[in-house]
């Protein structure tokens, strides 16, 4: 009799793998879990066949994770420093003569011998530009890595809050209902009438005095933002800024969230399983945490993914502006604000931190995109059968066999 196998790629081979290793190491912290949960990781396996024959999810998770590595180790790659000026420390022949001021990318030039050029990093010898440099002088390249870090840090920070608050607002408002449903989603309302963009832009311009002052009475917290932005101990002050853009975000984000969730929420609590568990006694927590909560988490998962990338260009947007990042630290938005004075002279200004941009935020979009065809059972589905072929019992086992 026929029956049906997966035909398996390479990617497809790994994806067991790795599954199989991730449910070994879930398994040594909880005893017995891999034998009572070989349904969910045959399902997780298909996930990731399903990711496999994606090409453009793919090419997304490719964007994203070169991105998310960038960001983490492009401080300690990058040749320079974010604030360190060439022109402070070039041969020159003439007074005056910069070659190291707006170069073009590829250009080259020797660095003189002195206390303060191998104080700021700079060792005697030839350096190459090798995305060019800004006005002055400083390096594009190491710029841009350390430019990764900043908006990675910010999209993590502001859609982990900003989702977590709306969730639990939707939650809230979609289960209780009645007068703590209306008082919820009316805030909602009230935030999600006025444009994104105006009230960030609106709080971010009146923060930062509020919290220079907080940062001076909490130093800890302007010290564990200078570690997360790999920014030096002088430039702390400079967090400020950057810090009430993030707060900003966090004030405009969250209503998109509730609205999302509470429409869930709606549409499951009356579920069978959600009646079960109220006859059973079940806390109202444990209900929306344990059965409502989990049972709408893709399409969330996706919405989150999406806002990532809407995260990061709504920050550079804010940063070009002039109010997010200020001078001398790096972002991709400020890079773009400093350099459009120069275009097109200095296209390099533009060019290189724009196409980081749109490169990141198309990866977040093509990975949610992915995502969605991805925690939806039915698409699972019709591609399980697209990913199975009819092979003979006969031919199974003389395969089999000739191994």
């Amino acid at each position: 009799m026929p029956e049906y196998v997966y035909e398996k790629k390479i990617l497809d081979r790994l994806a067991d793998k790795l599954v199989d290793g991730l449910a070994i190491v879930i398994d040594r912290v909880r005893p017995g879990w891999k034998l009572k949960n070989q349904g969910r990781l045959e399902e997780w396996k298909l996930m990731l066949y399903t990711l496999n024959r994606s090409p453009l999810g793919l090419t997304g998770l490719v964007l994203v994770a070169a991105f998310v590595i960038l960001a983490i180790i492009g401080p300690y790659i990058a040749p320079v420093s974010y604030d360190t000026q060439f022109i402070f420390c070039e041969k020159t022949k003439k007074p005056g003569e910069f070659e190291s001021k707006l170069a073009p990318p590829g250009t080259t030039i020797e660095i003189r011998n002195s206390t303060y050029c191998r104080r700021v990093g700079l060792e005697p010898g030839n350096f190459t530009f090798i995305l060019g440099s800004d006005n002055f002088g400083r390096d594009l390249y190491s710029r841009i890595l350390y430019g990764a870090r900043t908006s990675l840090v910010v999209a993590i920070l502001v859609v982990s809050v900003g989702a977590t608050i709306g969730i639990l607002l939707g939650l809230v408002a979609g289960y209780y209902g009645g007068a703590v449903d209306e008082v919820i989603m009316r805030i909602t309302d009230i935030f999600l009438a006025f444009p994104g963009l105006i009230l960030a832009i609106a709080f971010s311009a009146t923060l930062p005095y509020a919290l220079q002052g907080v940062f001076e009475q909490y130093p800890n917290i302007a010290t564990i933002l200078r570690y997360l932005f790999a920014v030096k101990p002088e430039h702390e002050p400079a967090l400020a800024s950057l810090a009430s853009v993030i707060i900003a975000l966090w004030m405009v984000w969250w209503p998109s969230y509730t609205r999302l969730v509470r429409g869930m929420v709606l549409s499951v609590r009356e579920n069978t399983y959600v009646e079960a568990a109220r006859a059973l006694g079940v806390s109202t927590l444990g209900i929306m945490f344990r059965h409502i909560l989990p049972n709408m988490i893709g399409p969330v998962l996706v919405y989150v993914t999406m806002d990532m990338g809407g995260v990061i260009l709504t920050e550079a947007g804010l940063s070009y502006l002039g109010l997010g990042v200020v001078p001398p630290l790096a972002d991709w938005g400020r890079i773009i604000f400093d350099g459009a004075q120069y275009f097109p002279r200095a296209w390099w200004l533009i060019f290189w931190p724009g196409l980081m941009i749109f490169l990141t935020v198309f990866g977040f979009n093509l990975l949610g995109d992915a995502l969605r065809d991805i925690l939806d059972p039915r698409t699972r589905r019709s591609i399980e059968f697209k990913v199975k072929k009819v092979v003979e019992a006969e031919e199974e086992a003389a395969g089999g066999g000739g191994e």
